[in-house]
């Protein structure tokens, strides 16, 4: 893929990106948080995909510890660093411009932990990758967690009548948004400037179960049919 090209397609997003956290993202995220309970306090985390820092702040809120803000889009990770700047100034938030590959974990471990571990990886909307790959990167990110760390993804369901619609093609709030991201993501993708592989949530419990080896894999619940999220506990 060529790199300027994908390049140009991140700047475009983070244009818009923080203006269409929608309801439904936010929903998304308490779920999530009501999942992880008191994992949060004091934990050391990876938001991989973090955007413009909408959950860095929430797990800052929440009482994280330490957050590592990872994104590939320098443009997101100035937005990022402009909503927690006390944090980016303290340390408590480590703005990581990095894609996502098999080193990705273990770098950061070096680099900034002495070699320990993460309590909380995310991947909110962001792992996008072709399955091979993303099995390889969730594989190390389950190796880096610390004992009783959590490994959660979020993702958008594959099939398009769940991600858009609610029960009975039922037309909800959401439904323009998801319908426009579909279509421009798929474009992207179909242009080189981007990827974009969605799983029904069956196979993406099955890609997490792959990568989790022996660990427990479970469901986080939530009402929202439109994405499936998921945790490894190591």
């Amino acid at each position: 893929m060529n790199s300027d090209r994908r390049r140009w397609s991140w700047y475009f997003s983070s244009l818009f990106y923080r203006f269409t956290y929608i309801a439904i993202a936010h929903k998304l995220d308490e779920d999530l948080f009501a999942y992880l309970g008191r994992r949060v306090q004091g934990a050391v985390v990876a938001d991989c995909g973090c955007g413009p820092g909408i959950v860095t702040e929430k797990f800052l809120k929440q009482g994280a510890d330490r957050v590592f803000a990872i994104d590939a889009n320098s443009a997101m990770l100035s937005q990022m660093c402009s909503r927690v700047a006390d944090a980016v100034t303290t340390g408590r938030v480590v703005a990581a411009q990095r894609t996502f590959d098999s080193h990705l974990f273990s770098d950061l471990s070096r680099c900034f932990l002495g070699g320990s571990g993460f309590d909380i990886i995310l991947f909110k909307r962001s792992l996008y990758s072709e399955s091979q790959k993303s099995l390889s990167i969730l594989r190390a990110g389950v190796e880096a967690l610390n004992p009783g760390g959590v490994l959660a993804v979020i993702h958008s369901d594959r099939s398009l009548k769940r991600n858009a619609f609610g029960p009975g093609l039922k037309v909800m709030s959401y439904t323009p948004y998801h319908l426009f991201d579909r279509a421009i993501s798929k474009l992207g993708e179909n242009l080189g400037i981007g990827e974009y592989t969605l799983y029904t949530q069956a196979e993406l419990f099955d890609l997490l179960s792959e990568a989790a080896a022996d660990r427990r894999v479970e469901l986080i619940p939530s009402q929202q049919q439109a994405f499936n999220l998921i945790a490894v506990l190591n």
